[in-house]
């Protein structure tokens, strides 16, 4: 083998490589989450919570980094049931409603 095509393989299987580790470290992050969530919700919320993971990522990350400086500040509470969630989700998906004015000269 000609050496360009040696460091093509090792530059792809570096990549490869790379490309694994961040899966990982995702998959490790994930892991991280749905422990927190365990410990804090009930098993309904827990489920709700799953539904907007794959309906609405953003919102879920929203809810889990709100819980995760619930839990950071030391607070102890109890388990959040499935309706306090729903609040909660409620409470972070709320629009202001706009208002269009017109004006005229």
């Amino acid at each position: 083998m000609a050496p360009e095509e040696e460091g093509g393989e090792e530059g792809q299987q570096e990549t490869r490589q790379r490309q694994y580790q961040q899966r990982m470290q995702q998959l490790q992050m994930d892991m991280k989450k749905k422990e927190l969530l365990r410990k804090m919700l009930s098993d309904p919320a827990y489920e709700r919570m799953m539904n907007v993971r794959l309906s609405s990522p953003e919102l879920y990350e929203k809810v889990v980094q709100s819980l995760a400086y619930v839990a950071q500040s030391g607070k102890h509470m109890g388990k959040i049931s499935d309706e306090q969630l729903y609040s909660l989700l409620a409470k972070m998906t709320e629009r202001k409603d706009t208002t269009i004015e017109f004006r005229r000269k």
